[in-house]
C-alpha cells in the first residue's frame, strides 16, 4: 500500500500562512493601539501637570495673560484627548474586525486537520485489512503447499 498523502495538504499550507500572516497583522493593530493608549496616558499627565502649574500661578497671583496661555495650553490637551479617543475606538473596531478573521480561518484550519485525522483514520483500517488479507493469504498459501 502506498504512503498515506493528505490530500489536501497544499490547501492547509496555504491556510496556514495565510493564518500567521493575519495574527501578525493583529499583533500589529494590537501594538498600535498600545500606542495611542500611552499618548493617551501621557496627555492625562500633561493635563494634569498644566492645571497644578495653573492653580500655583493663582495661588501666587498672575497675569491674565498667563492664565490664558495656560487655558490655551489645555484646550490644546483637550482637543488632542478626543483626537486620541477617536483613534482608539477606531483601533478597537479594526482589532475586533482582525480577531474575527483569524478566528474564521483557525475554525478552517480545524476542520482541515480533522479531516486530515479523517483520511488517515480510513487509510490505517485500509491498511490494516490489506495486511489482514496479506496474512490470509499467505497463511492459505502455506496449508495448499503442504509446508
Amino acid at each position: 500500500m502506498k504512503k498515506f498523502v493528505f490530500s489536501m495538504q497544499k490547501m492547509r499550507d496555504y491556510k496556514k500562512q495565510i493564518l500567521e500572516s493575519e495574527k501578525n497583522v493583529l499583533l500589529g493593530l494590537r501594538r498600535e493601539k498600545n500606542v495611542l493608549e500611552e499618548k493617551m496616558t501621557q496627555l492625562y499627565e500633561t493635563m494634569d501637570k498644566l492645571r497644578h502649574d495653573s492653580n500655583e500661578e493663582v495661588a501666587k497671583g498672575t497675569t491674565a495673560a498667563k492664565l490664558m496661555f495656560y487655558s490655551m495650553q489645555m484646550d490644546g490637551v483637550k482637543r488632542e484627548q478626543t483626537q486620541t479617543k477617536y483613534q482608539i475606538n477606531l483601533a478597537d473596531m479594526k482589532i475586533e474586525k482582525q480577531r474575527r478573521n483569524v478566528v474564521k480561518l483557525s475554525q478552517e484550519l480545524s476542520g482541515l486537520d480533522k479531516l486530515e485525522e479523517q483520511q488517515l483514520e480510513e487509510y490505517r483500517r485500509l491498511e490494516a485489512k490489506e495486511n489482514q488479507t496479506s496474512i490470509e493469504e499467505f497463511l492459505s498459501f502455506k496449508m495448499t503447499s503442504g509446508e
